[in-house]
């Protein structure tokens, strides 16, 4: 009897120490909402000017970015900008008569190119997960501008830094600051002279996601 007994007790033992080891090792990983890989991103955008006292810029535009692999995109970015003046550059050119030089960027065309190094969770009330990507991105490229004396198609660099935050599958709320620099012509006093003009711009929209790769 003690034989039979004591098999029956190691068994016992045997399969308790195994349910506890299994439970030791399983684990539960969360899936990215979305996923970027070989899929092309479309992103329609509204943006406006920041920290310029002079001029006001608004406008828009449309980027359509490769993803080659998760966090690494190419592609392009075409916008329109409109532009107004400040009262206090009405105030400089006629109670100053102060000497600035007014440049206008009314469009442009950049080639991009981003990555993305950072990639997170914010948990908020409700049991309730954002996943969010933060991005950078430079480029160069075109822009047509005109001055009060001159107008033509300007060799431009871009840069910026961005947030994804995402909304599904297919779908991702996208918020940008970023820098503009083009060469602009200006004519002073008589004689052709080129100059660095460049803004700031803060942009919002909505990317959405085409093709597989999910």
């Amino acid at each position: 009897m003690r034989l039979p007994l004591l098999c029956v007790i190691c068994c016992l033992l045997a399969a308790g120490a195994r349910a506890e080891d299994s439970g030791d090792t399983i684990s539960a990983v969360q899936k990215r909402p979305l996923r970027q890989a070989h899929r092309l991103e479309l992103l329609p955008y509204g943006e406006m000017s920041i920290a310029d006292p002079y001029l006001q810029r608004w406008g828009g535009g449309l980027r359509a970015m490769y993803h080659l692999r998760e966090g690494l995109s190419l592609g392009l970015d075409a916008n329109g900008l409109g532009t107004w003046q400040t009262q206090e550059l009405v105030i400089a050119k006629r109670e100053l008569h102060a000497r600035i030089l007014d440049s206008r960027e009314r469009a442009s065309l950049t080639a991009l190119a981003s990555i993305a190094p950072l990639y997170g969770k914010v948990a908020l009330p409700g049991d309730a997960l954002v996943h969010f990507e933060t991005y950078v991105d430079a480029g160069l490229g075109a822009a047509w501008t005109e001055t009060d004396a001159t107008h033509g198609i300007r060799p431009a660099l871009a840069a910026g830094i961005g947030q994804r935050m995402f909304l599904g599958e297919d779908v991702a709320l996208n918020l940008r600051v970023g820098g503009n620099v083009y060469m602009e012509r200006f004519v002073i006093d008589g004689s052709p002279t080129t100059k660095a003009m460049g803004f700031w711009t803060v942009s919002l929209g909505f990317s959405v996601y085409l093709g597989g790769g999910r």
